[in-house]
């Protein structure tokens, strides 16, 4: 009887790799915050992928952007940084005037998924979809964290499952677009240069 190789990345199958992203993202965004890096962190965290500088170059996607709530959900934007971690334009190609898609594209899968449960990747879009209202997170005249808005968002769960799950979900869907797309069998975690596991794609 033929024995079916199963398919991996550090140990871990497609659907279980899928269901930790979901997890961790879940938990992080319940306990400490900040849906973009969150996002990011579950990525890594599953795939082995790690970057304490990205990380936190992550910190202000926050909220829609620095918590205006105005701009795309930092949950998406966690995620496209990770595709870019990946497939993202090198310095060479950038001098040379060269572009590369690879990362747009799977941004772009993202962005469906998106569009298909929330109608929108704007951060307070999705607040309306989900809370039904909108939140003014942002203290415009003094800048920093408008309190009341903040006291009235986590009064409504904000931080207890509805940032939370959308947290999980980009994630998880983002460790399924990427599933297909990097090399498996491999405990990519301990490579320390990622592009020699992935010099064998081509940019595109």
């Amino acid at each position: 009887m033929e024995t079916i190789k199963m398919e991996t990345i550090n140990n871990l199958t497609k659907e279980s790799a899928i269901e930790l992203a979901f997890k961790i993202g879940f938990e992080g965004e319940a306990k400490r915050y900040n849906c973009a890096q969150e996002v990011f962190h579950a990525i890594s965290s599953v795939l082995g992928i790690k970057n304490q500088l990205i990380f936190k170059c992550l910190s202000a996607f926050e909220g829609g952007g620095a918590d205006t709530t105005y701009g795309s959900c930092g949950a998406f934007n966690g995620a496209l940084v990770a595709f870019s971690y990946f497939f993202g334009r090198p310095y060479e190609l950038w001098e040379e005037g060269k572009m590369t898609m690879k990362s747009s594209i799977l941004g772009q899968k993202l962005f469906k998924k998106f569009n298909e449960m929330y109608g929108t990747v704007i951060c307070r879009e999705i607040h309306k979809k989900i809370f039904g209202r909108t939140f003014e997170l942002m203290d415009y005249e003094n800048l920093g964290i408008n309190k009341s808005e903040l006291a009235e968002f986590n009064n409504m769960g904000a931080h207890e499952n509805m940032c939370p799950a959308v947290v999980g979900l980009s994630a998880a869907w983002a460790v399924e677009i990427l599933w297909d797309e990097i090399p498996k069998d491999k405990d990519i975690s301990k490579i320390d240069d990622i592009t020699a596991a992935l010099k064998k794609f081509k940019h595109k």
